[in-house]
């Protein structure tokens, strides 16, 4: 599903990621801890393929990720559900836009997609904000609204930068929860945090099985 070998990457004279090498299996579950600045987020945009490494190679979903071209990274991007650190919303569409966006993207039935966002609304406490663009909710409410449109489409794989970083610990692990489920029904699932705590308090206190845990420090990879 993810396979990254020898994976450097700089931005000009910076190295960031120096040798990486992991392997995350179709179906797993896995948590990529590491300080701020330790190169998760660099890590996850070369998996969306936003970024090229500058040595090694890495392959998504079956796909070499340096074998796509512009015509094909969005076809690819497709079967990817990202939460972004920056939020990436479209600030002159509401809550409820937001969420119809990726639907529309994959030729959902109309009926379909009204169920699966109120659904999903209910689902992160959004109904009463479905109508707010944005700007007009809070930080916590952006955060929930952007995982919500990551995992609409029920994707292969989500990709979860810091997914939990302003949420409340309560709603923090809820959210795992819900990834967790999404799991459990089949994509595979790769979430970073600085919280070192975060994996063993989620199986503790939500009684989730055991998560793959991978540690990035000074650019290298540890499991």
């Amino acid at each position: 599903m993810i396979q990254l070998h020898q994976v450097s990457f700089s931005y000009q004279d910076l190295s960031v990621l120096e040798r990486v090498s992991f392997r995350l299996e179709r179906g797993e579950f896995g948590f990529l801890i590491g300080e701020s600045g330790s190169g998760k987020t660099t890590l996850l945009k070369l998996l969306n393929r936003e970024l090229l490494p500058t040595a090694g190679s890495l392959s998504v979903l079956g796909q070499p990720l340096e074998e796509l071209t512009s015509a094909t990274i969005p076809y690819f991007r497709r079967k990817i559900g990202v939460v972004f650190q920056d939020w990436k919303l479209i600030n002159t569409k509401t809550v409820e836009q937001n969420l119809e966006i990726p639907q529309k993207l994959i030729g959902t039935k109309y009926r379909i997609l009204r169920e699966n966002v109120n659904n999903m609304l209910h689902q992160m406490g959004l109904v009463h904000r479905k109508h707010a663009l944005p700007t007009q909710i809070s930080n916590n409410e952006k955060q929930r609204l952007v995982i919500a449109r990551a995992i609409i489409n029920s994707p292969l794989l989500l990709l979860a930068d810091q997914p939990t970083e302003t949420l409340d610990p309560n709603i923090s692990l809820d959210m795992l929860s819900l990834f967790d489920a999404l799991n459990f029904q089949g994509t595979t699932v790769l979430v970073t945090t600085s919280d070192p705590d975060l994996p063993d308090r989620f199986v503790r206190e939500k009684n989730a099985s055991p998560k793959r845990i991978y540690k990035l420090q000074d650019g290298s990879i540890t499991s």
